[in-house]
């Protein structure tokens, strides 16, 4: 880059000129780094050194030159994106840093800073000679050039206000650099009388001063006092010619002070005999460090001991001081052995070697200000915590009401910035300050320091409850973890909840913590627990209300296992149920052995009522939305009965299984529009199920009067006809009354081995007691329904065998049946004079997996078809009749169930015969006819 810069130099300038300019390029970039020069077009490059160049062509002695400007190609020849400070004055220690406070001060952001040394001669005129600039000699002034690009600012006024607090500000500098010399040796002054005084502490106090020039002190400003008695009043009273540094530069308002009018601590400085004193200055630093300066104020005594005045030197301490061992440091080791020997610990022992670590690494602001009790008991206290995860607070207010120093200790896994702006909230909002400082060491410790220094307002005298305020600051430290922690343990024991907690400590993202509370969270681990137990592609799942939600507003929870749900699949499960879905929030929760657990939280609104009551509801819901999910129900319209009935998902499957076969018998009235009847008119959907229960249930009560409950049910549900208004409603209500009064038998209340609801439907239906029913009319008809299959048996007489079909005629399979029926009645008159058929259809048939797949779940169909058959039909043994078991008959014994192969289910036989032998059906392997072994039904015929 420079080379370029010196070919635009060269081609663009005279020799003499390129020469000199070459030369100060060269210097002026020498250490620039190098990625800012490359990022930055030659042509700026170029323009931006001969901008230098012209502006330190020509500067007075002690003078400082600066320039705040945005250069265009118009006005400068060259151009930047951001504006330009350029600066030439004497070069100084500081420099660079008191500039860039300034700047960042005004939160500016800087995106490049040069800082070069030119050692110039120059002429009468003060116009820099050419010599050679990079050596110094007797004749030569070292001279800083900065340059600095920040932000871009157009505002003129913003631009001076800059200018002349940079002059301002490298005039303090000047002040502070050139008075160093006088100051240090007023230190040498200070410490030699120390060492005659006859007063305690001197001697120690000689060694401090000593050990502050010793690189442990920048000195800032130095001014020196002494006390007047007049007749009536004593005075404190400052030397002004006397001042250095700062002090010289900023003048103080007053020099003559009344004892009396100083504050109390000011005043019992001064009249004990202590020899130095400790304090923080109340204004920020426009030197080197943008920190409190802090003041070290040392008496003079005459040769009697007496107190005759002070000096007061104000700088900053140097890194070193931050790094070195405390008990290297005069007054200090003093305070540290004071405490150790008040603990009393042995020094090999263990509290003896914590003491003096949390002693060493103590805030050094703290070991120069802190009285020795203050320092005992806080060391103490620190040491009792031995290292658990707790929140400590302690508090100083300083002797001269200007700062509260606040440490506080916490768990350093939750320290971050978020929680140093909670609690420097709880400081401003109890102590309203000009400003607050704050520092943190992190440390092998399980704990984090924070030190938080809070510059008091002295127009607002502040007293404050020490205790209060670290109680409001832990409530603030206080992380959702630890809360997590306390409400695992209450709720599910001490044992339990630990193990829950360094699972799920760090489980949760920021989203969900911010959301929602531990004991809720604690709610939740037990529904992710529950998911180790349940089958893969199986939900846990929460249905619960918010306190501040309306009563038809819901909250609806879904965890599962490895992966997010796909919103396409809940949401029409959810709208089905009657609830509009307002909002959703997935979290993703990653248990401490990395497995991952989606939580989907849904913010639900019924819309079918205006209130829903969780407690009655909410078994309901969550059962039935489980069945939906594994498809042990379908998801369809007939579900909004579940929130709005209070009905369960199997009740539903028999309203719908009812709706599937008006649709097979050709009511006339669509699906649809019998699930919306259902809905509208909740009051008789309910009766219906009522009714259902009433004609078949298995209570033992209802054995005694079930004709007549079913009577007074049946009688309710006309009186209730009459608030129904549309003729089809009434129509589709009296239809689901018909067929279930012609409903004989049903498997409704069997259970399977496991003692659950079997996964199908099946009634046993006298179609004779059916109005407007498609010819002929069999004589026992049974219909099957469930998720994956429907299907249906007609039988023409009590004695009657014929062949099982697999349709594919899902909306009309019935249809096609009794086609079948009707030809086998003309076929086989004159052989058997009643016949019967039957057929299903597979509705969930595979669409991948090939033939085989298709095969197996028509053989599963197939199975679930015979078995819904074999349900409601009587058994024989030794000769007598055995009715199935959870059946309610209302019709006499039938025992003749007789099935045969046919289109599709050719090679089924030997299956249903299985089924049959398993069930100890009487028929055994003659029950279906075509198998490999057993009865021919044909032949016999």
């Amino acid at each position: 880059m420079l080379t370029a810069l010196h070919d635009i130099i060269l081609e663009r300038n005279s020799d003499t000129q390129a020469s000199m300019l070459g030369r100060f390029a060269e210097l002026y970039y020498a250490n620039a780094p190098t990625d800012e020069l490359l990022a930055r077009p030659v042509a700026d490059l170029y323009g931006a050194t001969l901008s230098s160049w012209h502006f330190v062509q020509e500067r007075k002695p002690k003078e400082a030159k600066v320039r705040v400007f945005n250069p265009d190609h118009e006005n400068h020849g060259w151009q930047s994106l951001h504006t330009v400070v350029e600066i030439v004055c004497e070069d100084m220690p500081f420099l660079v840093d008191s500039v860039r406070l300034q700047l960042n001060a005004r939160q500016m952001s800087l995106h490049a800073i040069h800082y070069a040394v030119i050692n110039s001669k120059r002429d009468e005129n003060h116009r820099l000679c050419d010599t050679d600039w990079s050596r110094p000699t007797e004749e030569t002034t070292s001279e800083a050039i900065i340059y600095v690009e920040f932000d871009h600012h157009s505002d003129l006024n913003l631009l001076q206000d800059l200018s002349d607090s940079l002059v301002q500000v490298i005039d303090e500098v000047r002040c502070c650099v050139e008075d160093f010399d006088p100051i240090s040796h007023r230190v040498i002054e200070v410490a030699d009388e120390l060492a005659e005084a006859r007063v305690d502490g001197a001697k120690e106090a000689e060694a401090f001063l000593r050990w502050l020039l010793n690189n442990h002190f920048t000195f800032l400003a130095s001014d020196e006092f002494h006390f007047e008695t007049d007749s009536d009043a004593d005075y404190v009273v400052r030397t002004e010619a006397r001042d250095l540094g700062v002090f010289r530069y900023q003048p103080a308002s007053r020099n003559r002070l009344k004892l009396q009018d100083l504050a109390e601590e000011v005043r019992q400085f001064i009249t004990r005999s202590q020899p130095i004193s400790f304090m923080k200055s109340g204004t920020r630093s426009r030197v080197h460090r943008p920190a409190y300066p802090d003041y070290v104020v040392v008496k003079r005594y005459d040769a009697n001991g007496n107190a005759i005045g002070g000096v007061r030197f104000m700088g900053l301490f140097t890194s070193l001081v931050y790094i070195e061992t405390p008990n290297n440091i005069p007054i200090v080791r003093d305070k540290l052995a004071a405490v150790r020997d008040r603990a009393g610990f042995d020094s090999i022992g263990h509290n003896g070697k914590e003491l003096n670590r949390i002693l060493e690494i103590y805030p050094r602001d703290e070991l120069f200000q802190s009285p020795v009790d203050h320092l005992y008991k806080t060391a103490i206290s620190i040491l009792n915590i031995q290292e658990r995860r707790q929140t400590r607070v302690y508090m100083r207010k300083d002797p001269y009401s200007k700062f509260v120093s606040c440490l506080a200790y916490v768990p350093r896994d939750i320290y971050n910035t978020e929680l140093r702006q909670r609690i420097e909230s709880v400081l401003e909002s109890e102590f309203s300050p000009l400003d607050i400082e704050s520092t943190t060491h992190f440390s092998e410790s399980v704990l984090a320091r924070a030190q938080y220094t809070v510059r008091l307002d002295p127009e607002k005298p502040v007293e404050f409850d020490e205790g209060l305020v670290s109680h409001k600051i832990r409530q603030v430290v206080r992380s959702w973890g630890d809360d997590l922690h306390d409400a695992l343990i209450e709720q599910v024991g001490e044992e339990r909840g630990n193990r829950q907690f360094h699972e799920y400590r760090s489980a949760f993202p920021a989203g969900y913590r911010e959301t929602f509370v531990a004991r809720t969270a604690v709610a939740d681990i037990q529904h992710m627990e529950s998911l180790k137990h349940l089958e893969a592609g199986h939900l846990a799942m929460s249905f619960y209300r918010e306190l501040e939600e309306n009563s038809n507003q819901l909250r609806f929870k879904l965890f599962n296992l490895g992966s997010i749900l796909p919103l396409s699949d809940v949401i029409p499960v959810l709208e089905n149920l009657g609830l509009r879905v307002l909002g959703e929030h997935p979290y993703e929760i990653t248990r401490s052995d990395g497995q991952v657990i989606w939580i989907h939280n849904f913010l639900l609104e019924y819309t079918l009522a205006d209130k829903v009551s969780i407690a009655e509801v909410k078994s309901l819901f969550q059962d039935s939305f489980k069945a939906i999910w594994q498809g042990q129900a379908e998801n369809d319209a007939f579900n909004r009965l579940v929130l709005g009935a209070q009905l369960g998902w199997k009740d539903i499957a028999l309203l719908r299984a009812y709706a599937r076969y008006m649709k097979q018998i050709r009511f006339g009235i669509s699906e649809t529009y019998i699930a919306a009847t259902l809905a509208r008119y909740i009051p008789v959907s309910a009766l219906l199920v009522k009714l259902f229960h009433a004609r078949f249930g298995l209570e033992p009560q209802l054995k005694v009067d079930r004709d007549e409950h079913f009577a007074e049910l049946e009688q309710q549900l006309l009186d209730s006809l009459d608030d129904v208004t549309q003729l089809n409603e009434d129509r589709t209500i009296r239809r689901y009354l018909e067929l279930m009064k012609a409903t004989l038998r049903t498997n409704f209340f069997q259970l399977d081995d496991n003692g659950e609801t079997k996964p199908y439907i099946s009634l046993k239906i006298d179609p004779s007691a059916i109005s407007d029913m498609p010819l002929p009319r069999p004589m026992f008809e049974i219909f099957v329904y469930s998720p994956r299959v429907e299907g249906v048996h007609l039988r023409g007489g009590k004695v009657a065998r014929g062949g099982l079909r697999w349709s594919d005629r899902s909306d009309d399979f019935r249809t096609e049946i009794l086609g079948l029926v009707k030809a086998q009645q003309v076929k086989n008159a004159v052989i058997v004079p009643v016949g019967a058929k039957g057929g299903f259809v597979a509705k969930q048939l595979p669409k991948t997996g090939g033939r085989d797949a298709f095969m197996a779940e028509g053989v599963s169909c197939y199975q679930t078809f015979i078995s819904a058959l074999l349900d409601v039909t009587d058994n024989l043994a030794e000769g007598k009749v055995v009715p199935p078991q959870g059946v309610i008959r209302h019709d006499p014994d039938d025992t003749y169930l007789v099935v045969a192969a046919d289109k599709g289910t050719a090679t089924f036989s030997d299956i249903a015969n299985a089924i049959a032998i398993e069930r100890g059906f009487w028929m055994g392997d003659a029950f279906a006819s075509g198998g490999s072994i057993g009865y021919d039904h044909k032949k016999m015929g």
